[in-house]
C-alpha cells in the first residue's frame, strides 16, 4: 500500500473516531446571590464550565421577566441601584454553541433604606422612644421609621451631632436640653410646636421656618440675636442667660410667659403683648419699662437692673413683684391689691405704703437706707410677721402722712 493511501486512511479513521464521541449537554447549575453592603446591589455567581466536550457557554441574565444582559462570557453579574426594601426574582440562562440551554432561578430582597444617625446619644434616645426599631447603636436607623418620630426627648445625652434630624419631618415636640450642641438645622422640622434647646453651646438658631412654635426654651446658650417674628403662635419664650442686646416681640401677640433674665437688654417693647402674665427681665441694664397695657400680668421680676422707677398702677392682677437691686426711689402699689410677695430690697426708697395690700404674705425692704417707715394698717401685726423683712431703723406706722 502506498504511503499516500496509508495517510489518507489514517486521517479518515481519526475523523471518524472523533465524530462518534457525543457532545455533552450543559449540566444544571446553582446561583449564589450576595447582597452587597450598600443594600441595593446584588451579585450573582455561578460555577464555571470547563469541559471541552461542552465548549463555550454564554449566559443571559433576567431580572424578573426582563433580559438585562446577553451573551455574558463570565460566571458573575452584579445588579446596582436597585430599589430599597424590594423582593426580586429572575433567572440565568446558559447557552452552548450547539444550541443546548440550561437555566437556574434566583431570588433576593434588598435592604431597607437607612438614614445616618452618627451621634450615639441621639440614637439611644431614638431607641429608648421606640423609633429606632433595630434597637442597637449602629449610627443609623431605618428611613421608614423617621416619619413616626413626633415627640423626642433627648435631654442630657451628651449630644453634639444632630445629623439625621432633618428626616424627622413630623416632629412636633423636641427636647435637646443639657447637651453639647453648637449648631442646629431645623428647616425641615416645620411642625414643631415645642422646642427646648436650653443649656447648650448655641450662638445662633434659625427659627424662621418654625411658624407653629408655641413653646421655645433656649436659655443658657450664647445667642446674640434671636428672630422670632415668624413664630406668631408663640406663648412661652425662655431665653435667660444669653447675650441678647435687643429682641423684637411685637408680633408675638399670644405670649404668656417671657423669660429674658441675664442678657444685655436695655429696653423691651411690650406694646403687642397684652396677654403676658409672667415676665422676668432680671440682670439686664434696663432703666425704664412701660407696662401699662399688661393688665393680665401676675408675676414680674426685674432684679438687679437700673430701674429708677416703675409704674404698676394698671397691673391690677399682679401677685408677685421683685424689683430688688435697682435704684427705685418711690413705688406706688396701692392699686395692686392682689399682690402676695413683694421684694424691693437694695433700692433707694424713701417711703412705702402697703395699707391696701391686704393679701401681702412676704415682704422684703432691707437695704433701703432712706426708708424710715412703712405705712401699714396694723403696726403690731406687721412687727410680728416673720415673713416681712426690713431694716432695723425702718418702722411700721399706721399714719401715712
Amino acid at each position: 500500500m502506498s504511503i499516500i493511501k496509508r495517510c489518507f486512511l489514517l486521517t479518515f479513521f481519526t475523523l471518524w473516531q472523533y465524530s462518534c464521541i457525543p457532545i455533552e449537554d450543559l449540566p444544571p447549575f446553582d446561583i449564589t446571590v450576595t447582597l452587597l453592603p450598600n443594600g441595593t446591589s446584588a451579585r450573582l455567581d455561578w460555577p464555571l464550565v470547563n469541559d471541552p466536550q461542552i465548549g463555550t457557554v454564554r449566559y443571559d441574565v433576567y431580572l424578573g421577566t426582563t433580559r438585562v444582559a446577553t451573551n455574558i462570557n463570565a460566571n458573575t453579574y452584579t445588579f446596582n441601584n436597585l430599589e430599597y426594601n424590594t423582593a426580586y426574582t429572575g433567572k440565568l440562562v446558559g447557552k452552548t454553541l450547539s444550541g443546548d440551554e440550561e437555566e437556574a432561578t434566583y431570588s433576593f430582597s434588598t435592604l431597607k433604606e437607612y438614614i445616618l444617625v452618627p451621634d450615639p446619644g441621639l440614637e439611644q434616645s431614638l431607641i429608648d422612644a421606640g423609633y429606632d426599631t433595630e434597637g442597637i447603636i449602629n449610627q443609623k436607623m431605618y428611613k421608614e421609621d423617621a416619619p413616626l418620630v413626633k415627640k423626642l426627648e433627648a435631654r442630657q445625652r451628651n449630644i453634639s451631632n444632630l445629623t439625621g434630624i432633618s428626616h424627622f419631618t413630623n416632629l412636633e415636640y423636641l427636647d435637646l436640653s443639657i447637651n453639647q450642641i453648637s449648631q442646629i438645622d431645623l428647616t425641615q422640622n416645620t411642625k414643631l410646636t415645642y422646642l427646648n434647646l436650653g443649656q447648650n453651646l448655641l450662638t445662633n438658631v434659625n427659627l424662621s421656618p418654625n411658624v407653629l412654635l408655641k413653646n421655645l426654651i433656649i436659655h443658657n446658650n450664647s445667642i446674640q440675636q434671636l428672630n422670632i417674628t415668624q413664630s406668631v403662635l408663640l406663648e412661652v419664650l425662655v431665653a435667660n442667660y444669653n447675650q441678647l442686646s435687643a429682641i423684637d416681640i411685637n408680633r408675638n401677640n399670644l405670649l404668656i410667659t417671657l423669660g429674658l433674665n441675664n442678657n444685655n437688654l436695655n429696653q423691651v417693647n411690650f406694646s403687642g403683648n397684652a396677654r403676658l402674665t409672667e415676665i422676668d427681665l432680671s440682670n439686664n441694664p434696663i432703666s425704664g419699662l412701660s407696662l401699662s397695657n399688661l393688665t393680665l400680668l401676675k408675676n414680674l421680676a426685674v432684679q438687679n437692673a437700673s430701674l429708677s422707677g416703675l409704674n404698676t398702677g394698671s397691673l391690677t392682677n399682679l401677685v408677685h413683684l421683685d424689683v430688688s437691686g435697682n435704684v427705685i426711689t418711690s413705688l406706688d402699689i396701692r392699686n395692686n391689691t392682689l399682690i402676695e410677695t413683694l421684694d424691693v430690697s437694695f433700692n433707694r426708697l424713701t417711703k412705702l405704703n402697703i395699707k391696701n395690700n391686704v393679701n401681702l404674705i412676704a415682704l422684703n425692704t432691707k437695704n433701703n437706707n432712706n426708708l424710715s417707715q412703712i405705712c401699714v394698717t396694723n403696726a403690731v401685726q406687721a412687727q410680728d410677721n416673720f415673713d416681712w423683712i426690713k431694716d432695723d431703723f425702718t418702722i411700721y406706722n399706721t399714719n401715712c402722712n
